[in-house]
């Protein structure tokens, strides 16, 4: 069974650790930081080929200990609650914005990181990190829709816009993604605004939708997203686009489309906490991972885009050609990056508990 981007560490991965001599998931606040030959990375879980780590520590004789968390959030809550003994942290776009401004991340030295130069040039200057200033980008994708082909019903309409999660033919068969960024900005879309509005009325709007839509689905849901499909339970569901390629690797129905009116495009970046208590083996780090051949595995395990444009040719044929992993730029011209949106995600939070608690 495989397990989202934003699911936590689950008893397969923690297998998967063990065999991969990861080390143990932890969820202590300050574990000692560890001789020097050590490496400590907090990031997504399920995310790297099994040959990744092991190899890193024959190369440099470095041991890695990897932790994972389950959500951006946590990350964001362990590093405040004073965690400050990872190398390595692994945010998405809009979190890396928000610890650059908390002055959690330090900046990045180009000159360290020869590789950096091979960061596809869409992802080369990101409206969050000007000039990849304090971040080095690995994986990429959407968050659009999947859907079970050969359970649709004779009347039900081939997906291809955000609508189609507001037609009751699909009532009880449905699921949207657990994350309030995700899903109000879902219908933000829907709506014809951003996916980072500030406008408090076009919130609020967006949250009534989902209210009045809220009978039709079977759940709100991150991380079982890729079961539900693949086992037939759901037929449509809002979903990351590796997840959606992973489900289809247990069932050859699903498909993914990416919304004709756009979806949210998220970038997953490493970057170094200034407390990082092993600096240079952080550097080794971040330059094996710009490896193209390292990069090419990975994104052929976990099924995400890779950021890195010299790792695009050694990738199966079929993964490269395919749409929705990598789509057109005219596609992506529709597509928006979430942002940090400051003060704003206090009325995001609060319309989301109002969702859920309807």
């Amino acid at each position: 069974m495989r397990y989202s981007r934003r699911s936590f560490c689950q008893v397969s991965f923690n297998a998967l650790l063990t065999a991969a001599s990861l080390g143990a998931c932890s969820n202590q606040t300050n574990r000692p930081a560890g001789p020097s030959n050590r490496l400590n990375i907090y990031s997504w879980a399920d995310y790297l080929d099994p040959n990744t780590v092991p190899e890193f520590e024959k190369q440099y004789g470095i041991k890695v200990v990897y932790d994972t968390f389950a959500s951006n959030e946590q990350l964001l809550a362990k590093l405040q609650a004073g965690a400050t003994e990872y190398d390595i942290i692994m945010p998405t776009n809009y979190m890396v914005q928000e610890l650059v401004r908390m002055k959690i991340i330090a900046p990045v030295d180009h000159e360290r990181l020869p590789g950096l130069k091979d960061v596809m040039q869409n992802f080369a200057d990101p409206a969050y990190d000007r000039g990849l200033a304090h971040s080095v980008p690995q994986f990429w994708g959407t968050s659009g829709i999947a859907y079970n082909a050969a359970s649709l019903g004779k009347n039900m309409p081939i997906p291809d816009d955000w609508e189609v999660f507001f037609d009751e033919r699909f009532a009880n068969r449905m699921t949207l993604l657990d994350d309030a960024r995700e899903t109000i900005g879902m219908s933000l879309k829907h709506q014809g605004h951003s996916y980072n509005t500030r406008v408090t009325t076009e919130i609020e709007s967006a949250n009534h939708d989902l209210i009045k839509q809220k009978p039709l689905v079977m759940c709100y849901t991150s991380d079982q997203v890729i079961v539900q499909l693949a086992g037939g339970d759901s037929l449509l569901a809002m979903a990351y686009s590796g997840d959606a390629f992973q489900a289809m690797k247990t069932n050859a129905n699903v498909q993914y489309v990416i919304p004709r009116s756009g979806a949210s495009l998220w970038l997953d970046s490493f970057c170094i906490p200034v407390s990082a208590p092993h600096l240079d083996n952080a550097y080794k780090w971040l330059n094996y991972m710009l490896q193209p051949e390292v990069a090419a595995a990975n994104a052929t395990f976990n099924r995400y885009a890779t950021a890195n444009a010299r790792a695009l040719p050694l990738l199966p044929e079929v993964d490269r050609l395919n749409a929705g992993r990598y789509p057109s730029q005219s596609v992506l011209s529709v597509c928006e990056q979430l942002v940090d949106i400051e003060k704003v995600i206090f009325v995001y939070d609060r319309m989301w508990t109002e969702l859920k608690c309807s």
